[in-house]
């Protein structure tokens, strides 16, 4: 008999133990949580890009099941095998508590809740008209989702425009709004919009404008026009403190020619 063949013989053994133990200290009438999945169903958006998107969307689900190595639960085997949970004290419980992973439950999972998460998220990617249903599977004591994502058009840049006026402000965010990030053409994206609010404060604060903050920018978002496109206004918010509106000039330079860093 071969070493790989041992070997596989072995993996599928421990695969076969830590299966029939995952459950062990699922409640009654409770599931062992293993998973959820999302499918896109738009025939509109190609296979790399819904890949791609429901992978994302996946990534944001709560909670996570148990953690997986090589396709085994290990921390829940631990878990399960190791200490007692009516007990605080013994080894097999310092061993079970540092390396252990309590099972999660299928009852801690909130649908409507990821659901929500799901559609807000294609909301941020432009998707304005997503929407989201959840199905359960249940198999002996383990229970996963599956979720379907409907995403609808996803809406485009139609204009962006800054409301600038003559002040020193205005006028260095006119010059600041030539490197935008926000292009028309270009799908509405929110993380899009922040790096842009970030762009802008990075140029502002180079200009003299120390108490300039992302927060003070406001980008109005306006899909009236019913051809799945969207107008941008840039702005700064009217509640912004003043001195974040004051640009700061160099008044006096000190030379302390016998300075050492040491």
């Amino acid at each position: 008999m071969s070493k790989l063949f041992k070997c596989i013989i072995l993996f599928t053994f421990t695969i076969l133990i830590v299966s029939c133990s995952t459950t062990k200290y699922v409640p009654e009438g409770d599931y062992l949580y293993t998973g959820a999945s999302v499918k896109i169903e738009d025939k509109n958006i190609q296979r790399r890009e819904a890949k791609a998107l429901s992978g994302e969307l996946e990534g944001i689900l709560r909670p996570k099941p148990n953690s997986k190595f090589l396709g085994i639960p290990f921390k829940l085997w631990i878990y399960n095998s190791f200490g007692n949970p009516k007990k605080e004290k013994g080894l097999g419980n310092k061993i079970r508590n540092k390396f252990g992973q309590a099972p999660v439950l299928f009852s801690s999972v909130k649908v409507d809740y990821n659901r929500d998460l799901i559609q807000n998220r294609l909301e941020n990617r432009g998707y304005f008209r997503a929407t989201a249903t959840a199905d359960s599977t249940v198999k002996r004591k383990k229970a996963s989702l599956a979720y379907t994502a409907f995403p609808g058009p996803q809406y485009l840049i139609n204009s962006v425009r800054f409301a600038t006026d003559s002040s020193a402000l205005g006028k260095t965010l006119t010059r600041a709004s030539r490197r935008s990030f926000l292009r028309p053409g270009e799908p509405y994206d929110l993380d899009v919009i922040k790096s842009e609010r970030d762009r802008i404060d990075a140029r502002l604060k180079e200009r003299g404008f120390y108490y300039f903050s992302p927060d003070h920018i406001l980008v109005q978002v306006d899909s009236a026009n019913n051809q799945q496109k969207v107008d941008l206004v840039v702005n700064v918010k009217e509640s912004m403190p003043y001195k974040a509106r004051q640009v700061y000039t160099i008044e006096n330079i000190y030379i302390y020619p016998n300075y050492k860093l040491s």
